[in-house]
């Protein structure tokens, strides 16, 4: 994972993006027990759980669940 995450660093600097330092997150497996995974010298932040798109992501047991969308219910404007 580790390689991975450098060459994506690599690359993106070649391209002139960067990568927000707020919005780094790892999700924690059985392999990052020990090790941290950097980018920039940085290590990641290891979660549990986040949310992308408003669906929430979780880590059980080492498999990823996702949870569907929050409704958001709208209430009709009262006519007096």
């Amino acid at each position: 994972m580790q390689e991975k995450t450098n060459m994506l660093a690599d690359k993106s600097v070649r391209l002139g993006l960067t990568i927000s330092r707020g919005k780094r997150k790892v999700f924690k497996n059985n392999a990052s027990k020990n090790t941290h995974i950097t980018v920039q010298s940085d290590a990641l932040k290891e979660v549990d759980s986040s949310t992308y798109l408003g669906r929430i992501l979780e880590n059980q047991g080492g498999r990823m669940q996702m949870s569907e969308p929050a409704r958001v219910k709208h209430e009709q404007p009262s006519i007096s």
